[in-house]
């Protein structure tokens, strides 16, 4: 059965994943020739051999390989060359593989969103021009609609992240999760005229995980494709408008996610009740203890050094226990990588009629006998 591959995208991708011919075709185990003979377009992996390649070896969604030219994308070091040297260096290969992932979701947004047209696009529809962090913050707020009443209805900081990735997705910003072996990047966010995304460490505690989110909302509304970095010290290599940039980021994540008028509130209680408050300060609005912390230290009612050492002793906190999701439900952890909001408009094109069934099960990345499975997870 001819699966009707591009063979040009083949060896794109292969170059793309820093292998040889022959790395390829020994984890492959098939011969050095036959790889040849696909990239030439002489001869043609099976499905079952495409699937190996996209899902195993070259980390794309299969629905690359059937693209009519090799996508047009930067790599990760000319994409983030605002980024100092000494923070580049510290990303192992997983993390380049996540950002290729993310640039290959990003591809599969532009063809399924081909026809579509939202209603409001948070990125074009707010412009930050001379609006301070905090004014950028609260617009940012309102425009999506979430009330303080709202966020302090929540249960757990994994409740908040659902809200707030539902909420950025209704207006046009993608949101997809990975576990990365470097745990000390929470995540980044790459830009696009029509599809923004971001991508988010799984790796983290849900309380970063909302911190990253809206910081790389931050950097989209500022329109930088950015990082977000558990250790911020990267910040003194770079240049110093680069570095205000990151610091406003902070700050449009800490007004946004706590705004002024509410925590203000919150001092008294704090200065009456101490550091034993902070935990519950943060439960209030669902976010982390240091994102409290930071706000204690704006509003003067920490020392610098205090904010500084227990910052420092609350970072290894973001991290999950590693291994926690091994045994956890499988089509759950992928709809969480996925997001409902991608998943929801992979299916609704094959429910139209645009794309096959196998299309689907490319642009979701998985084997399309687990489609039907994945499906019943779905909040329709």
């Amino acid at each position: 059965m001819k699966t009707y591959s591009n063979p040009e995208i083949i060896t794109w991708a292969r170059e793309r994943a820093g292998m040889t011919v022959e790395v390829l075709a020994i984890k492959m185990k098939r011969a050095p020739e036959e790889i040849e003979q696909w990239e030439r377009g002489e001869g043609e992996p099976s499905y079952a051999q495409l699937e190996k390649l996209a899902y195993k070896y070259l980390h794309i969604p299969l629905a690359v390989f059937f693209f009519p030219e090799p996508p047009k994308v930067e790599g990760l070091d000319t994409k983030f060359r605002r980024l100092p040297d000494c923070e580049l260096r510290r990303f192992s290969p997983d993390t380049y593989e996540k950002f290729r992932l993310a640039q290959a979701y990003q591809l599969s947004l532009s063809e399924l969103l081909h026809d579509f047209r939202f209603d409001r696009l948070i990125f074009r529809d707010i412009v930050p021009g001379r609006l301070s962090p905090k004014a950028l913050a609260m617009k940012s707020r309102e425009y999506l609609g979430i009330s303080i009443k709202q966020q302090s209805r929540l249960r757990s900081c994994d409740e908040a992240l659902k809200m707030w990735r539902h909420a950025v997705e209704e207006v046009g910003v993608f949101t997809f999760k990975d576990s990365f072996d470097d745990r000390f990047l929470s995540g980044f966010c790459i830009l696009g005229e029509d599809h923004p995304i971001i991508f988010i460490n799984n790796s983290n505690s849900f309380s970063r995980q909302v911190f990253t989110l809206i910081h790389e909302l931050g950097h989209i509304l500022y329109g930088i494709d950015g990082v977000t970095d558990v250790n911020e010290s990267y910040l003194d290599e770079m240049a110093a408008d680069q570095r205000g940039l990151e610091i406003s980021c902070n700050s449009f994540a800490g007004h946004f996610l706590v705004p002024d008028d509410s925590f203000e509130d919150d001092l008294p209680y704090f200065r009456s009740h101490g550091h034993d408050s902070i935990s519950e300060i943060a439960d209030r609005y669902s976010v982390s203890r240091e994102v409290i912390l930071r706000k204690l230290l704006i509003h003067g009612a920490i020392a610098e050094g205090e904010y500084e050492e227990m910052a420092a002793q609350w970072n290894q906190d973001y991290f999950r226990l590693k291994g926690g999701g091994k045994h956890g439900n499988f089509y759950r952890t992928r709809l969480a990588y996925l997001g409902e909001g991608f998943t929801r408009v992979a299916f609704d094109n094959y429910y139209s009629g645009r794309i096959s069934r196998t299309e689907l099960a490319k642009h979701l990345n998985m084997n399309s006998r687990n489609l039907g499975k994945l499906e019943s997870y779905m909040r329709w």
